[in-house]
């Protein structure tokens, strides 16, 4: 298993190959309501491409996402890639990351634990899109 890494610098997708390694991570900052139920979105995308290979909602009573959510995820990541990633990074800072952790496993792709911030480069701009296209502007 693989320590947290504290010492991984920013990172940018000039930086990686396609598919040298997916990321997988909380896109939304506030929680979804659906059916007045909250959710969260996990997004697992392409470091280098920042290509959204698909993505999972949790109810945040479940707090983490469904293990055949997961599964189903990455056998359509795989499907889209013809090839698994070379690793797989997930935050720090999120309870589900043991999940995505298991399918990396699973299918044999190890994996780096890393600081939110230190993905900031790739992900912001996924964020602050999401935040614009799918939540809309809030005042």
């Amino acid at each position: 298993m693989t320590e947290l890494i504290k010492d991984f610098h920013r990172v940018y997708p000039d930086q990686f190959e396609v598919n040298e390694a997916w990321i997988a991570v909380r896109i939304n900052e506030e929680f979804l309501f659906v059916k007045e139920h909250p959710y969260d979105m996990f997004v697992l995308i392409d470091a280098a491409s920042t290509y959204v290979l698909g993505f999972v909602f949790s109810r945040v009573v479940d707090e983490a996402p469904d293990v055949k959510d997961v599964e189903h995820l990455f056998k359509n990541a795989w499907e889209a890639k013809r090839q698994w990633a070379k690793k797989l990074i997930v935050t720090d800072d999120s309870i589900a990351s043991n999940v995505f952790i298991q399918e990396a496993e699973k299918n044999g792709i190890p994996f780096d634990i890393v600081p939110i911030s230190n993905l900031s480069p790739i992900i912001g701009p996924l964020k602050e899109s999401f935040v614009k296209d799918f939540i809309g502007k809030r005042t």
